[in-house]
């Protein structure tokens, strides 16, 4: 679905182009991520950072909090950005120390989380294996987050199709992540989140090497518009899903 459904001149937020790690073990989850993702890992002043085919992608820092992925999104202008989500009723939280500079945490109305930054000079126009390639919002409330997302960035949304209702955002009719209601099989007490998709060549040999070094699988590997997905819980406890792309998808 390539139909784009918001006002092309009001978009500010441009794709999903880093993503940041919390993890309570973080030396363990990078060498899960290295076996998986073939990632090349670096560390200085606590930050592990991991680098797909020379490029850096994420970073991976210690938290004794729960675990999870943030995904970065980048944006034209971070303070046009900012007034965007204060005016949709978001939040934007406190830097935290040590966070990357013009970079930005905020909240959506239904509490969930994800960074806003400056566009990436080595960002990728293609996804190769191991990059962030898409986001999706996995929500208890379409209708707010679709309002929300709109007037905060101007970004559209596709119809919904499949038996789970998937929808896509899109900006300048490009698809760049997608948007879920809570499946049925998704616990009650997992709050609303921004999944990360990472791109994989071979998401069946991805999913053995996932295994093999103490993920556990929540979803096997399962067709959806972009491609075939499989999502699995990193062995420190974080979900993330791998993508193995439609052939149309990586060529765009």
């Amino acid at each position: 679905m390539r139909t784009n459904t918001a006002d092309d001149a009001f978009q500010t937020a441009v794709g999903p182009v880093w993503a940041s790690l919390a993890s309570a073990d973080p030396h363990t989850v990078a060498s899960f991520y290295t076996a998986v993702l073939g990632w090349t890992i670096t560390e200085s002043d606590g930050r592990l950072t991991a680098s797909a085919l020379g490029t850096p992608v994420a970073d991976i820092t210690l938290t004794d909090g729960s675990p999870g992925w943030l995904i970065h999104f980048a944006v034209d202008d971070l303070g046009t950005a900012l007034t965007g989500v204060s005016k949709a009723a978001g939040a934007v939280l406190p830097p935290a120390e040590g966070g990357f500079p013009e970079t930005a945490v905020v909240i959506d109305p239904n509490g969930t989380r994800f960074a806003l930054r400056a566009p990436l000079a080595q960002h990728r126009e293609r996804p190769t294996h191991g990059t962030l390639t898409w986001g999706e919002l996995i929500t208890d409330n379409v209708d707010a987050s679709a309002a929300f997302y709109r007037e905060a960035f101007g970004w559209g949304l596709t119809e919904p199709s499949g038996p789970l209702g998937r929808r896509e955002w899109q900006t300048h009719g490009r698809s760049f992540s997608g948007l879920l209601p809570r499946p049925p099989a998704m616990p009650a007490e997992t709050p609303a989140y921004w999944d990360a998709y990472f791109a994989v060549d071979d998401i069946e040999a991805a999913a053995t090497a996932a295994t093999e070094h103490g993920g556990t699988r929540l979803m096997p590997p399962t067709p959806i518009g972009i491609g075939t997905i499989t999502v699995f819980l990193d062995p420190a406890g974080a979900v993330f899903t791998l993508v193995q792309l439609a052939a149309e998808e990586a060529a765009a």
